[in-house]
């Protein structure tokens, strides 16, 4: 064999040994490629199978695991993400605190708003009344402003809320924080319900320690309402969250009012209340308040009075003040063309009576009059009727005819007044002049407590 025919048989066995190591190793990667899938397969499934078991494990003992401190970043190569199931065991970050006495919570609901800046000035002493008050009126408006973006600004509840809130505000704003009810009113679409809750935050009220949780109380007895409203129209899957809440607040109420005097009491005092029923008018707990109201006050014991002596009476003419400072009535007033004697009158000319019997020796003159209308000789003859009708009285109830003169005046000395029927009654009457033994007159009042107006 020739050195070229050996070249080219050994070039063919090459060929041929490429071939087979390409088909060898090509079959060689279908089975490696499957096995590197599963070992990633395993490994994905293992890491699920830790998120879930971290994710049923309860909050209560996923918060207790203590944070794991954290690893420096690498400034080169940053640190690889962090696994999501290691983010429940992050410590949530403290909400920044808010400034009351600057803090608007409803800049875009222009009526809360008003009102809101209305209440700053009221948060700045935290252990004063007013700043339960005032909470009490922030609250108010966070339901009003809750109303307003859910179910309308015509919602009757909002305008409740917001009629609530006006009145504490405007209480604080005259300095009557002091005089202001404690008690919180239920709206007219609420009820009561949680009654527990209810006393609770009535007992606290009457604790010495209320001023620690003046904050507390005052929101809760607002979320309260709330609650019962949300309840009354949505059902209980809407309303039960803020029962909770209104529960949460009555407990840290409790916690701060019982540990604020170490040596005082550490109970709250257990109370009994009054049925739904009772307290509702029904079953039905959407009509506001129907029984006691509030659910619970403490029992007031009535000190023992000693009784005093029974003054004695003395009448309004038997000392010289009633004259001097003009006590006396100077008139009597009649009924549309009557000159009858009406038991109003009667009343104002007993008074009359008791006056000139403590001064006999004073005298009096009686003039009639009567209103514009009718003739001039008519309205005068009725005049003279009522001068007579009143000296009859006086006469019969033992007054001398002789201390007492008329005169009939009729429609002169009109009593004017802006509306038309008041001045026609001032005007239909009998004015009594007294004179003392001098001539002096006597200092009197115009009284209108027998006034008869038309009907």
């Amino acid at each position: 064999m020739n050195k070229q025919a050996m070249n080219e048989k050994a070039m063919k066995q090459k060929m041929i040994n490429q071939v087979g190591t390409s088909q060898t190793w090509k079959g060689f990667r279908r089975p490696a490629l499957i096995v590197a899938i599963s070992l990633c397969l395993i490994t994905l499934n293992t890491t699920v199978a830790f998120a879930v078991e971290l994710d049923s494990i309860p909050k209560q003992t996923v918060s207790s695991i203590p944070p794991q401190p954290e690893q420096v970043s690498n400034p080169v190569q940053p640190s690889a993400p962090v696994v999501t199931a290691e983010k429940k065991l992050t410590p949530s970050l403290p909400r920044p605190t808010v400034d009351e006495s600057t803090y608007i919570a409803n800049p875009q609901d222009t009526d809360v708003a008003e009102m809101q800046r209305r209440l700053l000035p009221f948060f700045a002493n935290k252990q004063s009344i007013q700043y339960y008050h005032a909470k009490k009126a922030a609250t108010w408006l966070t339901y009003a402003a809750h109303e307003g973006s859910e179910r309308g600004f015509i919602k009757n509840t909002r305008k409740e809320a917001l009629a609530e809130a006006d009145r504490i505000i405007s209480a604080l704003e005259q300095g009557q924080a002091e005089e202001l009810s404690l008690t919180t009113n239920v709206l007219s679409m609420s009820g009561v319900m949680r009654r527990d809750l209810w006393a609770n935050a009535e007992v606290l009220k009457h604790h010495e320690g209320f001023s620690h949780s003046y904050s507390q109380v005052a929101q809760a007895e607002v979320m309260l309402v709330w609650a019962a409203a949300e309840h009354c129209e949505l059902g209980w899957r809407h309303s039960r969250e803020k029962f909770l809440a209104a529960q949460r607040l009555l407990d840290l109420a409790t916690y701060q009012a019982l540990t604020s005097n170490p040596n005082g009491t550490q109970e709250l005092l257990k109370v009994t209340y009054p049925s739904l029923e009772e307290l509702n008018g029904g079953e039905k707990a959407c009509n506001g308040v129907k029984g006691q109201w509030p659910i619970w006050t403490p029992a007031v014991v009535a000190p023992v009075v000693i009784p005093e002596p029974e003054p004695t009476v003395i009448d309004e003419f038997e000392t010289e003040e009633a004259v001097k400072f003009g006590k006396i009535p100077n008139v009597v007033h009649f009924a549309l063309d009557q000159s009858d004697i009406t038991d109003e009158s009667a009343v104002i000319l007993n008074k009359i009576i008791r006056f000139m019997n403590k001064y006999p020796d004073h005298t009096m003159t009686l003039y009639g009059f009567t209103d514009r209308r009718a003739s001039v000789a008519y309205n005068l003859r009725l005049s003279k009727k009522r001068a007579n009708a009143v000296a009859s009285y006086l006469i019969v109830h033992g007054i001398a005819e002789s201390r007492i003169a008329m005169e009939a005046e009729g429609e002169t000395q009109l009593i004017d007044n802006d509306e038309a029927k008041m001045g026609h009654a001032l005007s239909r009457r009998v004015e009594l002049v007294y004179v003392d033994p001098e001539g002096k007159e006597v200092k009197t009042y115009r009284q209108t407590a027998d006034l008869q107006l038309e009907d």
